[in-house]
Order: structure tokens, then sequence, then C-alpha cells
């Protein structure tokens, strides 16, 4: 942290103030700066201006933030409608991977009646076969 003192330095009274009288010493730490350039011009604007200006600025500043929250609803809007769909399509998932499983079942007890059938009808070609 960086501590600094300013010192303005005072005259006597009968004397007339010129711009260099009043140049004020920057203290800070050991070190004396006893000249500070101005850099900025002095405010030559009204203060009716100035305050029209930051009025213009406030209502630009408030009509960008209404156009964000009508934006921010409609964004919210379709997030609805696209949380509905996927709720949607999730069920439709769940009901094709109930089908799938149901296939699955059904395609592990085709094999053993297919297997009997065969057995029937092999079994009935054998027993037709005369015995000599």
């Amino acid at each position: 942290m960086i501590n600094a003192i300013v010192v303005i330095p005072s005259l006597p009274k009968d004397r007339r103030i010129t711009n260099n009288d009043y140049q004020p010493t920057i203290l800070l730490g050991d070190r004396i700066f006893p000249e500070i350039q101005m850099s900025q011009s002095p405010v030559t604007d009204s203060l009716e201006i100035i305050l029209t200006n930051i009025t213009e600025k406030l209502d630009s500043l408030q009509k960008d933030f209404t156009d964000l929250k009508v934006d921010m609803a409609e964004v919210k809007t379709e997030l609805k409608i696209i949380d509905r769909r996927l709720e949607k399509v999730e069920g439709t998932q769940d009901a094709l991977i109930q089908d799938v499983s149901d296939l699955k079942g059904a395609k592990s007890l085709i094999i053993p009646v297919v297997v009997a059938v065969l057995t029937s009808i092999l079994t009935l070609l054998v027993r037709s076969i005369p015995n000599p």
C-alpha cells in the first residue's frame, strides 16, 4: 500500500494569487514531488448539457436492458418447448427399449420353438419309414 500526502501551500492575504502559487507538493515516502502537471483541460460544458447527455445514455441503456429482458423471456419460452420435446423423445426411447427387449425375448423363444417343430417333423419322418 502506498501512502501519499498532498501539501498545498498557503499565501499571505495581501498577495495576489497566481497559478504558480497553489502548486501542490506531493510527499510520497521520503521523496518530494513539487510539481504536478495538469493533464486534463477544465470542463467548459454547461451542467444542463452534461445532464442531458447522461439522460440520453441512460435511456439508451434502459432500452437495451428492456430488449435483453424480452430476448431472455423468449429464450426461456423456447427452452420450455425444447424441454417438453425432450421428455417426449425420452418417452419414445423408453418404449423402443422395451420393444427391443421384447423382441430379444421373443427371439430367444423362437429358437426353441423352431427346434421343437423340426424335431417333431424328423420324428414323424422317422416313424413313417417302414421297418424290415
